[in-house]
């Protein structure tokens, strides 16, 4: 018993962590990693690394945001997620080791699970940074390196407080209380000294005192004060010296195990508010232009929110579907297609990708730049850097591409690119050939001016009408009025379409039957199939019969008519 209880805490809690922490990162929330990853920029440069250690936490800031660039590729991400858990809970049970825990306390192993499981739980909460998981790392790590000895050990509290501080932050002070209750003077006086060093710190870095209390960089606003990351800081200190609590073998450690497993299964993913992880996965598949698996998303529960619609309604687009099917999904009028701006660094990267395809390369440019502006703690964004640098390549401003391409040259994962795209710098006949970035020279506007979003729809049909060949151009434009519950404007636009193509989707065609049969008119023959006429009478049956909130017109709800009367966005929602 004793063998396997061993065994237990040496080699099969660790692997079974981090099993679970890889599947729970790479396949549940890949979208978390891509999240992290995009809001920061890490350069691999004196400058950068000298910035980062002239603040206190600069070692651990440094060191997470190294780490997290390798969220670019999700599954590398997951990996160091999971290792960082089983480092933690390796820490955390040295100390209790240290501090009397028995090796064959199978209670005991089950504790030092707790730290990693509310830190799991906290990051839940996007803005937690992972910083902080790097500075508990080097607390736990400094509480393993304490020395025995009477005089060495205030050698090393004198030593090490200002150093954990300024490596790792106030976590530093989990170390104090872990003292506190083992060393109490000792304790007293790493508190003390840690204390002190924050407020001596005050002295040369441009924070305010009360951030420097709770952490820079451990939370993306930093302002806020998370007091379960506090409560979890404490913990960190105060469960080694619980471990010499003694406690009975048996049914007690099999109970205590079970409890902490159960506990992290239910405590966990209430962390993970649904909603919350839905809109990231939108942006994280608009982000790598997987349009058919956005689709896929909006199919499986339908989106509700302007982001969520909006990325739909674009992916549609981007796979010529919108016509036919943007009736088939909730609808929020023209917001849906575009939403206005936000002062939001979230949101308005969904938005700026759909200008960005549409040709209003401007627009895209302003919307990124400003959402990258409004990042909460500062930091630039690799993903709008990226898209910054396109655009400026796309209008021809290569010298401020090029600042751009030569920061994305100091990174890992966006290197290479930059490189490739430098070659294209100047050089207008490659640039034109290039399969994206000509296509975007075709469809923008060749001048540029400011535009009211009351007037987007104005905006789409210069785009189509200086390119007939920009597709996205085409559908947006047809749709706009029909959102906007304007028929004649509709009827007018698909004038202006018809002159140049021929293009009867299936919202277009219940769009003109409506409008020809309010007139009592017969729409023109071969604008509408038969099958969209029937269908059309059957409607106009039932809502005479029971009006537009009658049961039997749920056999309707995918269409244009029901969107039209029922005044309120279209979808299975059931929010009508």
């Amino acid at each position: 018993m004793t063998w396997n209880i061993r065994h237990l805490s040496k080699y099969a809690l660790p692997a079974l962590l981090f099993i679970a922490a890889f599947a729970f990162w790479r396949f549940l929330y890949p979208q978390a990693l891509a999240y992290q990853e995009q809001f920061q920029l890490f350069l691999f440069d004196t400058d950068y690394l000298l910035g980062r250690l002239a603040v206190p936490g600069g070692v651990a800031r440094w060191t997470a945001e190294a780490l997290t660039q390798f969220d670019n590729n999700v599954t590398a991400g997951a990996l160091i997620m999971a290792l960082l858990y089983v480092i933690l809970r390796q820490l955390t049970w040295r100390v209790m080791r240290r501090e009397g825990a028995p090796a064959e306390s199978l209670f005991w192993q089950a504790a030092s699970l707790v730290p990693v499981l509310l830190l799991w739980f906290m990051q839940g909460d996007v803005n937690v940074m992972p910083m902080y998981t790097v500075a508990l790392i080097l607390a736990l790590s400094a509480m393993c390196l304490l020395p025995e000895g009477k005089v060495t050990g205030w050698v090393y509290v004198i030593v090490i407080c200002p150093l954990l501080y300024w490596a790792a932050g106030p976590v530093t002070f989990a170390f104090g209380v872990y003292l506190l209750l083992r060393r109490p003077l000792q304790g007293i006086v790493a508190l003390v000294w840690t204390a002190a060093c924050v407020i001596l710190s005050y002295l040369w870095v441009p924070y305010p005192l009360s951030h420097l209390f709770h952490g820079i960089g451990y939370y993306r606003y930093p302002e806020v004060v998370s007091y379960v990351m506090a409560g979890l800081t404490l913990l960190c200190g105060v469960l080694p010296r619980l471990s010499k609590i003694a406690v009975k073998p048996g049914k007690t450690d099999w109970l205590g195990l079970a409890v902490v497993v159960l506990a992290g299964l239910i405590l966990v993913p209430m962390g993970y508010e649904k909603k919350t992880y839905e809109l990231m996965d939108y942006d994280y598949l608009v982000r790598r232009q997987q349009w058919n698996k956005v689709i896929a998303k909006a199919e499986r529960e339908q989106p509700d929110l302007p982001m969520s619609v909006c990325a739909t309604d674009l992916a549609l687009g981007m796979t010529g579907q919108l016509g036919d099917r943007a009736f088939d999904f909730y609808q929020n009028g023209v917001e849906g297609l575009l939403p206005a701006f936000k002062k939001n660094f979230v949101s308005q990267l969904i938005t700026s990708e759909a200008y960005f395809h549409l040709g209003l390369v401007n627009t895209a440019q302003r919307f990124s730049f400003e959402a990258m502006e409004c990042i909460p703690d500062n930091n630039k964004s690799a993903r709008v850097v990226k898209r910054l640098a396109e655009t400026n390549l796309i209008n021809g401003q290569y010298g401020v591409a090029r600042k751009y391409l030569d920061m994305l040259e100091k990174t890992v994962f966006y290197r290479k690119w930059a490189q490739r795209t430098k070659r294209l710098l100047g050089d207008e006949a490659a640039i034109n050939a290039h399969p994206l970035y000509g296509k975007m020279r075709q469809n923008r506007l060749q001048t540029d001016f400011l535009f009211s979003e009351r007037e987007v729809d104005k905006v789409i049909g210069q785009l189509f009408l200086q390119n007939p060949e920009n597709d996205l151009a085409k559908q947006y434009l047809l749709v706009c009025p029909l959102l906007q519950r304007n028929i004649p404007k509709f009827m007018n636009y698909l004038s202006i379409i018809e002159n140049k193509t021929r293009y009867f989707p299936l919202a277009a065609q219940q769009g003109i039957i409506f409008a020809y049969m309010q007139q009592k008119q017969q729409p023109p023959k071969g604008t509408v199939s038969p099958m969209v006429t029937q269908t059309y009478q059957r409607f106009v049956q039932t809502y005479s019969m029971g009006g537009i909130n009658s049961q039997q017109m749920e056999d309707f709800r995918y269409t244009l008519w029901y969107y039209l009367l029922s005044g309120v966005p279209a979808g299975k929602e059931g929010q009508s």
